[in-house]
């Protein structure tokens, strides 16, 4: 289990915007996928759960941050997934 250390002033100002919490961003990275890519940065993704009520029929939001070797958060972000 991974835990959150420093946030980029980016990230912060992405999560700002995106309406994404510190909580949020805690769980992600405590629970969330981790994908190392070949500099040593990890992509944490955390695909929300199976659509209720309220999604019958949208796009399902994703959540993932990008961190460099050292843990830094780089940037954060919602993303939409189609289903199709």
């Amino acid at each position: 289990m991974m835990k959150l250390g420093m946030i980029s002033p980016l990230a912060f100002s992405h999560m700002k915007r995106r309406g994404i919490s510190i909580d949020a961003l805690n769980h992600l990275i405590a629970h969330g996928q981790v994908e190392m890519q070949f500099d040593g940065a990890q992509v944490v993704y955390l695909d929300s759960v199976v659509p209720g009520p309220t999604w019958a029929g949208r796009p399902q939001p994703r959540l993932y941050a990008v961190m460099d070797a050292a843990g830094e958060v780089l940037t954060v972000e919602k993303r939409v997934r189609l289903r199709g």
